[in-house]
Formats: structure tokens, sequence, C-alpha cells
């Protein structure tokens, strides 16, 4: 996959992974957190694993057929991303949770118009937002953005000629 900039990337992945994640309750730790290191899952007792997928498990009941296709599909996706794409889509994740709520509600709109445009137009404003630096990117979103308005024509730094007639 090539390298979306880290803004809409983010983004998309911040509200893919809050829309797609589990609400998990902040229970208070039964213990101060250690140095030493956890085991991994399957050095866990089951009682660990229990307790760790109960959440879900309560989501999973508690959601209608369409919603349980939605949790599987993201989870399929989440499963094929490389460590690269899952570290940007924490990123992007954290990024949305320090968010205002003007800028959430913001990047849902964003989200929302990208995934109405058809796959070609799509393509083409991810390949025009690669070919912009931050100052074009910026007047874009400030413009309105994918699916508002078409992205700002994307001017290659011309070629200097020389006095011999050659490039």
């Amino acid at each position: 996959m090539s390298r979306l900039s880290q803004t809409i990337l983010s983004g998309f992945a911040a509200l893919a992974l809050a829309s797609a994640s589990c609400t998990w309750a902040a229970a208070p730790a039964a213990s101060p957190p250690s140095d030493t290191a956890l085991p991994s899952w399957s050095a866990l007792p089951q009682a660990e694993h229990e307790l760790l997928v109960a959440p879900v498990v309560e989501r999973w009941n508690q959601a209608s057929p369409a919603q349980r296709q939605r949790m599987l599909d993201r989870a399929r996706t989440w499963g094929d991303l490389n460590p690269e794409q899952r570290a940007m889509a924490r990123r992007g994740a954290e990024r949305y949770r320090e968010a205002s709520v003007a800028q959430r509600e913001s990047l849902r709109d964003a989200w929302q118009r990208i995934q109405k445009m058809p796959p070609a137009e799509r393509e083409t404003a991810r390949e025009a937002w690669r070919k912009m630096g931050p100052r074009e990117r910026r007047a874009w979103l400030d413009a309105g953005g994918p699916g508002v308005v078409l992205p700002p024509e994307v001017v290659p730094t011309p070629v200097r000629e020389t006095g011999d007639g050659s490039r």
C-alpha cells in the first residue's frame, strides 16, 4: 500500500478504530503496574482469557446481525494490516481521542463523504493528496476537502532550461 498522508490516514484509521473498537470499561487496576513483563496469551490462565474477552463477548451478544458482520469485517481488516499500518492506526486513534468535539465531527463528516465517493474518484483524491505539500493539503481541507471540492491542481516543479537549449 502506498503511504497516505499521516493526517488523512490517521484520521481515517482513527475513525475506523473508534467506530470498530469495543467499548472497554476502564476498570481500576487490581494491582499497581510492575516492571515485570506479563506472559504471552498462551501462557495466561484460562480465567484471565475469559476476563479479557468478556467485554467483547457481551458486545457481540448484544449486537444485531449487521453490527456483528461489521465487527467481524473490521477484525479481519485489522488482521490484514502490517505492523507499520497498525502503528499508524494506533497513532490516528490517539489523535482522534485527543481531538476536540468539533474536530471529531469534522473527521466523521470527511470520512462519510469519502466513503460515498466512487472508488475511482476516491483513488484520484488519494493520489492528489500524496502529491501535495502540507500547505496545499491544508488549503484543500480548509476549502472543504475530498467529496466537497476537487483537489487543487498539483503543479510539478518547473524544469529550468539552460541557455544552450538543454534542460
